[in-house]
């Protein structure tokens, strides 16, 4: 009994500081909400920037040189206008250098606009060419890296409807347009994160299948585990086998988090936020072998305890972008699937896990 008792205590306390971990992070993060964007050839079709103050940025692309791209937003007078322009690090943009164009009322004129760029005829034109930086910038929410090519950074000089074209005279490539320095998420999106994170690797060039070969290792060996190991007649029964096989995941998730890591540093530089991107790891791990231990410890045997225990791991594993969606889905799933309490389960284990 005692023994069981300092278990409790010690799964308790781990949970307990998992999710104090988890808030910090969530309270502490500063990361871009990331958008896609299409058909926006012309100013009449520009994409809306609903929110400028708002962190986001725009993963496109110019199919060829002579492209333009366009965006809108409305700004009241005086508010802050920071627009950021970048490209990926992959070989195939290396000769990639779109500038950025800015178009609305007030805007002082500024730089060179090629002719087929669309303006309105009474606003001001601010064109900067885009530049290479000498690094690579480390993103450490991602993670990933980009090259930065130009930055304009002014507050609005009137109200009104401001345009922003993106355009290249000589290649088609990969860009990236951040807007807005106010980081802000909602529920949705920092759920559906993970989702995006991985169009963010294909606008890097990547293959899927390349950036998720370390989590389809982890949980092929994982379902090759527990098949052994029912073979030996430790069979675990649907709840542990749902929420081993989201431990897998969010192990997973560590393993890709820390391969793209060591592919971005490689690509940029080591800077201080890689801690951040350390932290996610480690907490993704720390979800997976929690989750695997409680499947292995249950088996027939779910208290209440051990359910509140698999939903407190589907919550952290949402907060912290483990699983890929589906291995918090599976956690909380889990909790709330009835199963027979196994008396000899119960004698030998303890009441929880």
């Amino acid at each position: 009994m005692y023994s069981t008792n300092n278990h409790k205590k010690r799964l308790t306390i781990r949970l307990v500081v998992l999710i104090m971990l988890t808030l910090i992070i969530v309270l502490t993060a500063s990361a871009h909400v990331p958008i896609r964007s299409s058909g926006n050839e012309s100013l009449a079709t520009a994409t809306l920037i609903p929110d400028l103050t708002k962190s986001r940025v725009v993963y496109a692309a110019l199919h060829e040189g002579g492209d333009t791209q366009y965006y809108k937003f409305e700004a009241a007078k005086g508010q802050p206008i920071h627009l950021t322009l970048f490209t990926s690090t992959s070989m195939e943009d290396a000769h990639f250098t779109p500038g950025i164009i800015l178009i609305g009322p007030g805007v002082p004129n500024h730089g060179f606009v090629p002719p087929n760029v669309e303006i309105q005829p009474v606003a001001g034109v601010m064109a900067v060419n885009g530049m290479r930086a000498k690094q690579a910038t480390y993103e450490a929410f991602a993670p990933s890296s980009f090259v930065t090519l130009a930055d304009i950074s002014l507050l609005a000089p009137a109200n009104g409807m401001y345009y922003v074209a993106i355009q290249d005279a000589a290649y088609g490539g990969h860009y990236g347009l951040a807007i807005g320095d106010r980081e802000s998420f909602t529920v949705v999106e920092w759920i559906l994160n993970p989702i995006a994170v991985l169009s963010v690797y294909t606008w890097e060039r990547q293959s899927l299948l390349v950036v998720l070969w370390p989590a389809l290792a982890i949980l092929v060996v994982g379902l090759i585990l527990l098949i052994r190991r029912q073979r030996r007649g430790l069979r675990l029964d649907t709840i542990g086998f749902m929420v081993a096989v989201s431990g897998f995941l969010y192990l997973g998730t560590g393993a890709t988090i820390a391969s793209q890591m060591i592919l971005s540093i490689n690509r940029s530089h080591v800077d201080t936020f890689v801690i951040f991107t350390l932290v996610f790891t480690i907490l993704s791990i720390i979800l997976g072998l929690l989750a695997i231990r409680i499947a292995v410890r249950n088996i027939g045997y779910w208290t209440f305890r051990s359910r509140f225990y698999l939903f407190l791991l589907g919550v952290g594993a949402f907060a912290t972008w483990a699983g890929f969606l589906i291995g918090p889905i599976l956690a909380i799933s889990a909790a709330f699937i009835p199963s027979k309490t196994h008396e000899k389960h119960r004698m030998k284990h303890g009441d929880d896990a």
